[in-house]
């Protein structure tokens, strides 16, 4: 109940009469108000978003190859070489993957997974986070829209409750919407 309790002050859904409660609950119980910090910290901890490192872009500068004099001709075909090389040589440029950190607070099940168009619907396992209920998983995807759903004890799906779009599938389930990097 207490659990509930922090995780209810957290998320702001606590009426007056329970915050009442809440508050008299951390003034008279220590260990409740130790509790209630380090999960406070957590749920900081997972707001924090994660930051990757991404490489510098190559930059080719036309302005530093007409700075060079140079009769036209020469530099025409050392041009026309220098777009060759450029074309078969230059790496082929991938869409930057970015990390995202799915987290639900289920106290209640035994096993927690995320599947979603990111997965082609295949279960991925998520750990628990302590013990204090919360399961996470940490996945790189690409930049778009990805639907997705939590599945609890292999059996009921759960829209993600902080997730601002959802969408009813062809199931009758009700998915999330997340865009990465757009």
């Amino acid at each position: 109940m207490k659990d509930e309790l922090i995780s209810l002050f957290i998320d702001d859904e606590l009426d007056l009469d329970e915050k009442k409660v809440f508050v008299e609950t951390v003034h008279a119980d220590p260990v409740f108000t130790r509790e209630t910090l380090g999960l406070i910290k957590q749920e900081k901890l997972l707001a924090t978003p994660l930051t990757v490192n991404r490489p510098m872009p190559r930059v080719f500068s036309f302005k530093r190859l007409w700075s060079f004099q140079i009769p036209f001709k020469a530099m025409a075909a050392g041009l026309a070489t220098a777009m060759i090389v450029m074309f078969v040589a230059w790496p082929e440029t991938k869409a930057q993957k970015l990390l995202h950190r799915f987290v639900i607070f289920e106290p209640g099940v035994q096993q927690a997974e995320i599947a979603g168009s990111f997965s082609r619907w295949k279960p991925l396992p998520m750990k628990s986070s302590g013990r204090n209920g919360y399961w996470e998983v940490t996945i790189e995807l690409s930049p778009g829209e990805y639907e997705y759903s939590y599945f609890l004890d292999g059996k009921t799906s759960v829209a993600d409750p902080t997730a601002q779009f959802k969408e009813e599938d062809d199931f009758g389930n009700i998915n999330s919407i997340i865009r990465i990097g757009t």
